[in-house]
């Protein structure tokens, strides 16, 4: 019986395709150097009409705080781009804004929820 012959290319095709197969495969993933989270330090009011939130988030990206009010309605969004590190930002546009609250802060599509007093 005859053995079905291939053209070069296509073997040489072949045989690169397995070996690169291998190659990656056989190496684990790499972990990531610096955990993806958004530390809350502080979020507080500051006079009658903004909030003071301090943070420390490890990459830089967009950053979305919602303030719930009952039913989980939103009262108070924000959102801004930030530079990794720990940061303090002066947030507008809070008039009227007392009491108790559940927050959700959303940072590389990862909520973040919590209660705050204000």
């Amino acid at each position: 019986m005859d053995r079905l012959r291939l053209p070069a290319f296509i073997q040489a095709q072949i045989i690169a395709l397995c070996v690169w197969g291998g190659i990656t495969y056989a190496q684990p993933p790499q972990p990531l150097k610096k955990q993806n989270t958004f530390k809350l330090e502080a979020l507080t009011k500051e006079g009658e009409d903004a909030l003071s939130i301090r943070y420390e988030i490890p990459f830089d990206g967009m950053v979305e705080l919602r303030l719930l009010g009952k039913g989980d309605s939103v009262v108070y969004f924000f959102q801004w781009p930030s530079l990794n590190g720990k940061r303090e930002r002066r947030l507008p546009g809070a008039k009227g804004l007392a009491g108790s609250y559940r927050y959700r802060i959303t940072y590389k599509g990862i909520d973040y929820t919590g209660q705050v007093q204000l």
